[in-house]
């Protein structure tokens, strides 16, 4: 559990939150908090530092069983004109993503035909993190290491709209190699062993390695072929604007991801 009772620097906006709680109790649905939200609760409240890229809406992914609990939830909400999964809860937009049992080859059919990939929703699910906000809402939240592979996964589907995911893949890995997650990646040898004892690359290969741990080797390739296609490795390098540091991060990470899935 983190614990940030009392904080006020808290970035995420409780009242959504406890009003989404509230809902998905009374309908019997589990729901996580992912993107920047869980980005921030996560890694940067823990951390107490500044995001990098702030955002002011909030992504929740909602394991159903049956398309209509997804419908139910979303006509709790003032729906954002144009969407189908996007509801304003106090005044702030929220992106609502279902997966679970409505899931096909691991994507979700949405009524206009679109579909909508979510791969690595039901790892992140199962891999959550309790989270007890200032004034006491208690929610989960996708953990550090869900986060990278869900942002490589997001990155690939909507590069080309918008580079916003490269630069949160590079914001968390850089994160992980400092307190309070660097303490455990000194005791993980064979991170250390692979990167040279590199304490930067060697937090992306271990967090990768535990990222890779609830896929499926057939799902969890879906991560490592965007990391081994030469020209979406480029771009992604690009969009993670650290020319430097981008190139061994990846490596590392995909090397960890590939232990985790052989595991």
């Amino acid at each position: 559990m983190i614990d940030l009772t009392g904080r006020t620097d808290v970035l995420v906006p409780e009242e959504v939150l406890s009003e989404l709680s509230s809902a998905c109790r009374e309908l019997g649905l589990e729901f996580l908090v992912v993107g920047a939200a869980a980005r921030d609760l996560i890694i940067h409240a823990r951390q107490q530092s500044n995001p990098e890229r702030e955002t002011d809406d909030v992504d929740i992914a909602v394991a159903v069983r049956a398309e209509g609990q997804f419908s139910d939830l979303i006509r709790r909400f003032p729906l954002v004109r144009g969407h189908q999964n996007k509801i304003t809860v106090h005044d702030v937009e929220v992106d609502v993503v279902p997966f679970g049992d409505i899931e096909q080859a691991r994507t979700i059919l949405f009524p206009d035909d679109h579909r909508l990939d979510v791969n690595g929703l039901q790892e992140a699910h199962a891999t959550a993190v309790s989270v007890r906000m200032p004034n006491g809402t208690e929610i989960r939240a996708a953990g550090a290491p869900a986060q990278t592979a869900l942002k490589i996964l997001a990155w690939r589907d909507r590069h080309e709209a918008n580079t916003k995911d490269g630069i949160d893949l590079r914001v968390i890995l850089l994160s992980l190699s400092a307190d309070p997650f660097v303490n455990e990646v000194w005791g993980d040898d064979v991170a250390l062993d692979a990167t040279d004892a590199d304490i930067i690359t060697a937090a992306a290969f271990h967090y990768a390695r535990i990222a890779a741990e609830p896929f499926t080797v057939h799902d969890g390739m879906a991560v490592v072929d965007v990391l081994h296609d030469t020209t979406l490795r480029a771009l992604l390098t690009r969009d993670m604007r650290s020319n430097l540091l981008a190139p061994s991060l990846l490596d590392a990470y995909a090397k960890g991801f590939l232990t985790g899935l052989r595991c």
